[in-house]
């Protein structure tokens, strides 16, 4: 019995040994599963930046307004990506009569405004735009902006020395100033070579001050004789106004 124990003790002893010495298999390591994160936002405008090929600035002018009567040089500038300021100044000659393409009230009692020729004049516009195309940013594709505007037509007294009172009345000038607000409508493209062209219609409302002058006679009974003086009219209107262009020019 005795000879018994001591064997199973011996087996059990060689057990407990032989599990404390067996070796350990280490285990596969797993792959790190940490995101590193980029900021590719920041990084992608800093790329943008650099390499922003985006026309920024462009210098026009309007063949429409040459063929009615103003001559102007225009500037355009993008100050963000879909906005852009716009200066305009220009001179104008008025080829035809103020009346001849509306009609105010000082027309149905003052017919001497066809007694007139050309005069020099000026034009200044401003125009806050904005580009909505996702393809383009400003200066290029449709916008639309708010013009503020203010123009003089001025038209010079030239009757005929054998009319009466002639002299009183030639050199004065036939005026029709014009200020007001427009909503511009308009598209901008760009060629290869750098030439733009512009092609937008604008409406709105504009406050018109017409100032003319008229010959009035006085007839004298007790000489039986006309004295002739110069009476001056003013009159101001609020008038739709509508506007539309054609521009070409260039920019980088």
């Amino acid at each position: 019995m005795r000879k018994n124990l001591l064997i199973i003790s011996a087996l059990f002893f060689a057990i407990l040994i032989n599990a404390q010495v067996k070796t350990t298999v280490p285990a596969k390591e797993e792959p790190s599963r940490i995101k590193v994160y980029t900021p590719s936002g920041s990084v992608g405008t800093s790329r943008n930046k650099t390499n922003d090929n985006s026309y920024k600035w462009v210098v026009k002018t309007d063949i429409v307004g040459i063929l009615t009567g103003e001559f102007p040089l225009i500037g355009e500038y993008r100050f963000a990506r879909k906005f852009s300021v716009e200066a305009s100044a220009g001179l104008t000659y008025a080829y035809l009569p103020n009346n001849v393409l509306i009609a105010d009230s000082i027309d149905n009692y003052n017919s001497d405004s066809d007694n007139t020729k050309a005069a020099m004049g000026t034009a200044f516009r401003g125009t806050l735009k904005f580009y909505p195309s996702s393809d383009y940013d400003a200066i290029e594709g449709w916008s639309f902006g708010i013009q503020l505007f203010s123009k003089t037509t001025n038209r010079e007294y030239n009757y005929s020395l054998n009319n009466n009172g002639a002299e009183l009345i030639n050199g004065t000038k036939d005026v029709k100033s014009k200020t007001g607000i427009s909503l511009i409508i308009g598209k901008q493209i760009f060629e290869d070579s750098n030439v733009t062209f512009e092609s937008f219609i604008g409406v709105g409302f504009a406050s018109v001050k017409r100032e003319s002058n008229k010959i009035e006679s006085t007839y004298d009974n007790a000489t039986n004789t006309n004295t002739y003086s110069l009476s001056s009219f003013s009159l101001t209107e609020t008038k739709p106004n509508l506007q539309l262009g054609f521009r070409i020019g260039f920019g980088n």
